[in-house]
């Protein structure tokens, strides 16, 4: 990406730091920690930056010069597989082959071990945000949105933003699982296309306006400060009206709550963009750089530590002092595996191209 968008890519960094502390503590902390705490508020705040990932997608895929119709929909179907992959690592193999799961986990659930088929299938697919982006990939892949006006996107994200509590909960008769993919209200699928893919499109809307006035940041941040705050403005007011039918479940928001969101995240980015970006460039800097360059694989291995751990540090039983320290080991454990990925994987690479002695 153009170091003119630096903002982006330190958003995005920080994006990686934050889910990392926010399922630390959904997966660790007890539940008082969580939901009567100070500290659980925050950092539940915190993750409310999940919009400003998805913004940053979004302009990401429209300064990409891989937008071909099949390129797209390649692209998310290797999503979807990493997706899929990552939720047999984190719950099938832990359940399955380490017996390692607590059983307060299974609780959570409703069941008890052992698990059936159908409950393991169940886990496995499991919708999170690498299945929102996989699917948003494919569908702009088929809609070819490549070729669409700008114009069109806008009118497109605002309209599924506002047709989303009217869709909530809708079956396909062909497959009611791919229905919850995009219109879920229940915790199979977290991040349904309706409403998560409007901050894609908001995205995607920015970076056109960005390529169109020859990559003039101050511009792009310009509109991102004043859209967010007419947003922000619009998302409000809707809230104050109608907080429960529109934000009372985070993650099956409808139009005033992904309206809300997506306001405040531009607001955000435009703060980075005027208070941060180009004053620091010390080891944070770097840091959140590094995170962003890596967002995908970064995203799989803490998932994966966390879920896995589970038998270490136990499932929901962790007060505040216990809870800083895991937030930050998970941390650490997530960049060091990624490391050591990286240098196996250049390992491998090196033999590969090795060239064979003539016999």
């Amino acid at each position: 990406m153009n170091t003119r968008l630096k903002t982006i890519d330190l958003a995005r960094g920080a994006s990686v730091f934050i889910m990392i502390l926010v399922h630390t503590l959904w997966m660790y902390s007890s539940k008082e920690l969580q939901s009567e705490s100070l500290f659980g508020a925050v950092i539940h705040i915190l993750g409310k930056g999940t919009a400003s990932f998805l913004v940053a997608m979004g302009l990401s895929m429209a300064l990409s010069r891989r937008q071909a119709p099949m390129l797209l929909i390649n692209r998310g179907i290797q999503l979807l597989l990493l997706a899929y992959l990552m939720n047999a690592a984190k719950f099938w193999l832990p359940i399955e082959v380490f017996n390692t799961v607590p059983e307060a986990f299974i609780n959570a659930y409703g069941w008890q071990s052992p698990l059936s088929a159908g409950q393991l299938q169940f886990m496995v697919l499991t919708g999170d945000i690498l299945q929102l982006a996989g699917v948003s990939l494919v569908l702009f892949g088929v809609l070819n949105i490549a070729r669409w006006k700008t114009t069109w996107i806008a009118f497109f994200a605002i309209a599924i933003a506002l047709v989303s509590q009217f869709v909530r909960g809708q079956q396909f008769a062909l497959s009611p699982y791919i229905s919850d993919l995009f219109f879920a209200n229940n915790y199979q699928v977290y991040f349904p296309v309706f409403p998560w893919i409007s901050a894609i499109l908001t995205g995607y809307v920015l970076g056109r306006l960005y390529i169109n006035s020859q990559h003039n940041a101050a511009y792009l941040f310009n509109v991102c400060a004043k859209l967010g705050a007419a947003l922000l403005v619009i998302g409000s007011v809707w809230l104050f009206i109608d907080f429960k039918g529109q934000f009372g479940n985070f993650f099956h928001l409808n139009g005033g709550g992904i309206i809300y969101l997506v306001g405040l995240n531009l607001c955000a980015l435009a703060l980075i963009e005027y208070a941060i970006a180009n004053k620091f460039n010390g080891p944070i800097t770097r840091a959140l750089l590094y995170a962003s360059k890596h967002v995908t694989a970064l995203y799989i291995i803490q998932w994966v530590l966390i879920c896995w751990l589970m038998g270490v540090f136990g499932y929901h039983t962790q007060s505040l002092v216990p809870t800083l320290c895991l937030m930050a080991l998970m941390s650490l454990l997530t960049f060091a595996v990624h490391k050591m990925y990286l240098q196996i994987k250049l390992t491998l690479l090196g033999f590969k191209q090795k060239p064979k002695r003539a016999a």
